[in-house]
């Protein structure tokens, strides 16, 4: 979901300033406002994160705050109302990039979890498995755009259809961030705390410590 959504809308981003906007070169300026929100936002996790001692809620905000500034966005336009429409802009990013540094520093969470209860510590299945589903989702995410502008009547380098220029509005807008605020209800539920996660480690160091004593009387 969260790859979908990442790799459709980057992949509308030129369209929607070329054709929706009407000036390609809106995207200059669209990316350069970005860059310091990008900053904050991710230099801001680990202060939400030390409030609610909780990643996957911290993650859950983060998301929440891409979803609904990005719905914001819908309703402005950064050629009529550009201090609105680049406000929510930078505001969908700093959230952005607060989530994907809250959700990157779940991954080891989920490796001692998963050796926890397993036994097997899989490192390498979990960094492996998260690159896949980022292939996977800009596959997807770009082939399910091409395949609803085609179908709604996409003329490359042309004026656009009404249709076609709701489809690149929404995909800009609407469309990632319900999905965003979708991720933001499913990490809500994401149980393992602080205190969970410091037993989880003490458990698995008392197993490694067994495991080398074992070993030493064997020997």
């Amino acid at each position: 979901l969260f790859g979908v959504t990442l790799y459709g809308r980057n992949a509308d981003l030129l369209y929607y300033f070329k054709y929706v906007e009407g000036n390609e070169n809106l995207f200059t300026i669209y990316s350069m406002i970005l860059i310091v929100p990008s900053i904050l936002g991710a230099a801001a996790f680990p202060f939400v994160f030390e409030k609610l001692g909780n990643k996957g809620h911290t993650a859950s905000l983060f998301a929440a705050g891409t979803g609904v500034s990005l719905i914001a966005l819908y309703f402005f336009s950064a050629v009529s109302s550009p201090i609105p429409f680049y406000t929510f802009a930078a505001l969908s990013q700093f959230f952005f990039c607060g989530f994907n540094t809250a959700i990157y520093a779940i991954v080891p969470d989920c490796v001692e979890y998963g050796e926890w209860v397993t036994g097997v510590r899989n490192d390498g299945f979990q960094y492996a498995f998260i690159s896949l589903g980022n292939k996977i989702g800009m596959a997807l995410g770009i082939s399910l755009l091409a395949q609803a502008l085609e179908a709604a009547g996409y003329v490359s380098n042309a004026a656009q259809n009404e249709t076609v220029l709701s489809i690149m509005r929404h995909a800009f807008s609407t469309i990632p961030g319900i999905l965003w605020v979708a991720t933001a209800a499913a990490l809500f539920f994401y149980k393992l705390n602080k205190r969970t996660y410091n037993r989880i480690v003490e458990v698995i160091r008392h197993r490694a410590a067994k495991k080398r004593g074992l070993r030493s009387i064997a020997k």
